[in-house]
Formats: C-alpha cells, structure tokens, sequence
C-alpha cells in the first residue's frame, strides 16, 4: 500500500472522527451552546439530537473505512463532503442562515479536498 494511500485512510479517520465527537456528541449532547455558539435556533433541541446521531453514525462508518482498510469507500466520500459544503453555502447566499455555517462548510471542504489530493497522489504512484 503507498503512502498516499495511508495518507487518504488518515484524512477519513480524521474526518469520522470530527463527525463523530464535534457533530455527533456535540449536537447529541450539548446542542443548544453549540446552536448559540454558531448564531443558529431551533424549535427545540430533539430535531438537532437527532442530526448529532446521524452523524455519530455517518462518522462511525469513517472511521471503520479506514481502519479497516475498505479502499472503495474512500472516494465516495469526496463528493458527499463538496455537497454539504456546497448546500451550507447555498443556504448563507440565500440569506436562510447566517455566517458562522461557513465554519462547518470550510472543514467539509478541507476535509474532501485533502482526502482528494492524497487519492489523487495514490493514482500516480500506481501507474508507475
């Protein structure tokens, strides 16, 4: 296996790991300074427990892809990660929510963006 490789499995690792305890227990746990902290509302906070569980899980998934060695999913998360940040975006442009969402959008985007490169450095290696 390259290092490029490894270098792909550790950005996914990293990655679940942020969803699962930033998002996930986060939102799960402690959702309403979160919420404030980032200038959002909610009805009430069961809605966002939810979203923190959904990411739990969503991130539990990175983080076995890449311990577990399951190559083929790697890539797909790449896409996923420019779509959220492309919809967080959608949503400040459109003035439906403010700012401080771009936080969450830039980590998504730095996220895909680093698991892309080390994807794309893999294919290199493999052709030689």
């Amino acid at each position: 296996m390259s290092n490029a490789m490894n270098n792909a499995r550790l950005s996914l690792l990293v990655f679940g790991l942020y969803l699962v305890f930033a998002v996930g227990f986060g939102f799960m746990l402690i959702p309403m300074p979160i919420l404030h902290v980032f200038q959002l509302t909610a009805g009430d906070d069961l809605w966002i427990r939810f979203v923190g569980m959904l990411a739990s899980i969503i991130g539990f998934y990175y983080l076995q892809a890449a311990r577990c060695g399951l190559d083929e999913f790697i890539p797909w998360t790449v896409p996923g990660r420019y779509y959220a940040a492309g919809f967080m975006m959608l949503l400040v442009i459109l003035r439906m929510i403010g700012p401080s969402l771009l936080i969450f959008a830039f980590i998504d985007i730095a996220g895909a963006t680093w698991t892309w490169l080390t994807l794309r450095s893999s294919k290199k290696h493999e052709g030689i």
